[in-house]
């Protein structure tokens, strides 16, 4: 019984991996002679084996074929597109808030200028006016100064309106001197003037 066992021993039946390996081992050299002969031969067997694979339902999603890789391809170029237009998009509206408050900041600098000149018309006004008042009564003075019969054909000949203006800021002794000096109707065109 000790020669049974032995034998038994060393026959052996051959294990999972020695039948794995005697049945790969040659299938993978089969399919790559095909390949490479078939590829000699102008077939593409590149796509040909994407299609078939395309066409089983568990590999079909494992599997991409050059019309998937091309939409695939096209999508992510539109996706790169999106972002940069939203990039673009971004700065701009960046741009427009900087310009926006750079027009706020130049409107209020306007209303500051225009304040001011307001205020420096209205004090060269006032300085204007208070010249033209001091020169009126300054030259008041110097007709009220004159003798009545120099000073009344100097007005006869000026503007009726200077020379109403002059005559109603004089005392009323001499404007009536000067009155009296002129000839007649002058003299009434100008009181009728100053009663208006």
């Amino acid at each position: 019984m000790d020669m049974a066992q032995a034998n038994e021993k060393t026959t052996k039946r051959p294990g999972f991996f020695q039948w794995l390996i005697v049945i790969i081992v040659p299938l993978i050299l089969a399919i790559i002679v095909t390949f490479i002969v078939l590829t000699f031969m102008g077939i593409d067997v590149v796509s040909k084996s994407k299609d078939v694979a395309n066409k089983i339902p568990f590999l079909s999603s494992a599997v991409t074929t050059e019309q998937e890789a091309e939409t695939e391809r096209e999508q992510e170029q539109v996706d790169n597109q999106l972002a940069e237009k939203d990039q673009q998009i971004e700065s701009l509206q960046g741009e427009v808030a900087t310009q926006k408050s750079t027009i706020d900041e130049l409107n209020q600098e306007i209303v500051k200028l225009n304040n001011q000149l307001e205020e420096q018309v209205e004090s060269t006004e006032s300085e204007s006016e208070a010249n033209s008042n001091e020169n009126l009564a300054k030259l008041t003075k110097s007709y009220e100064e004159m003798d009545a019969e120099r000073a009344a054909p100097i007005l006869a000949n000026l503007d009726q309106e200077l020379a109403t203006t002059i005559l109603s800021e004089m005392d009323d002794q001499a404007r009536g001197e000067i009155l009296s000096a002129m000839d007649a109707e002058t003299a009434a065109n100008l009181t009728q003037q100053l009663l208006q």
